[in-house]
């Protein structure tokens, strides 16, 4: 049987557990206490996750979180029912969350004492000593999750924009070449307009119109060219934007996997 203990084995950490107090229906016990530096959500979840890995459910009691029956140690052979909750230092200190813990002999009345309950303080300040390691492991795995999710999302949006940037690139030489071809169609219409300039007047107007529709055309083939370098301009810089973004969120990544890996 895994002890409780075994997570401090090997390891040098002083105790940071201490003796403070949990409230239950209006009434102070004494309880393990721990400070730790996450949200109280955080804590709430990793402790979940903590407990239901070694097989035990969540319950609740009047507001406090609630496991059953827990091997605290291999002489606990009856079982221990622990009593979590988490508050909040101070408005300034929201994300440092202050997790008590009372831990009883298995269906024993909560506000009941019994001799071996100061025994159990000393086991729960060694869960807690235990919990806050796992803690640190499980804050540092959820950054690794979060960092990786924010890293695909800049990737993803730098893909678009190179999407983006070669059908702008496509788009535009398309643009130049049919303002070439309006240029060419000009001159050969100014020369037909120059070739009819003996005929009648409704072939001179036709040849007149022509040219002059090919004119008009020729403005707004440049503007949308102008609009079209334009967003190519725009796009370089998003890239660029998009390019510092990845790699400042790689570094976070990595410097995040570095103190994973110690």
């Amino acid at each position: 049987m895994i002890l409780w203990m075994s997570m401090l084995c090997g390891t040098c950490v002083s105790a940071q557990a201490y003796i403070g107090q949990i409230e239950y229906k209006k009434t102070q016990a004494p309880a393990a206490t721990v400070r730790l530096p996450y949200s109280a959500g955080l804590v709430e979840d990793g402790l979940k996750e903590y407990m239901t890995t070694k097989g035990y459910k969540k319950s609740s009691a009047d507001g406090l979180i609630v496991f059953r029956g827990v091997l605290l140690d291999a002489l606990d052979t009856g079982g221990s029912d622990l009593y979590f909750s988490t508050a909040v230092t101070s408005r300034k200190e929201k994300d440092v969350t202050l997790l008590n813990l009372l831990a009883i002999k298995r269906n024993q009345d909560l506000l009941v004492r019994t001799q071996g309950d100061s025994d159990r303080e000393s086991k729960a300040r060694l869960f807690l000593d235990s919990l806050a390691i796992f803690m640190d492991v499980y804050n540092t795995r959820l950054q690794v999750n979060s960092r990786q999710e924010s890293l695909n999302k800049a990737q993803k949006k730098m893909n678009a924009l190179i999407n983006d940037s070669t059908d702008l690139d496509k788009k535009l030489r398309n643009l130049q070449s049919d303002l070439a071809q309006n240029k060419s169609d000009q001159v050969k219409a100014a020369a037909e307009l120059q070739a009819n300039i003996s005929a009648d007047d409704d072939t001179k107007k036709k040849s007149q119109k022509k040219l002059n529709r090919l004119i008009d055309d020729q403005g707004t083939l440049e503007k949308k060219i102008r609009r079209a370098q334009g967003d190519m301009d725009e796009n370089k810089t998003s890239r660029k934007e998009q390019q510092d973004e990845i790699d400042k969120d790689q570094q976070g990544l990595e410097a995040v996997k570095a103190r994973q890996n110690k």
